[in-house]
């Protein structure tokens, strides 16, 4: 018997993943970096002096 190994879409899937995983970090850092961008303080210079 003779089996024909055609494996595009073995090699698909996990690129799928992958890039889903990419996306889902990518997506992660871009939410951490909102919060701590809004958790800063103005602080004016004058109101350190005194």
């Amino acid at each position: 018997m003779i089996y024909n190994e055609d494996k595009p879409s073995g090699i698909a899937f996990p690129l799928i993943i992958i890039l889903i995983a990419m996306a889902a970090i990518v997506g992660g850092l871009v939410m951490t970096e909102q919060h701590t961008m809004s958790a800063r303080v103005f602080v004016p210079p004058a109101a350190a002096g005194s």
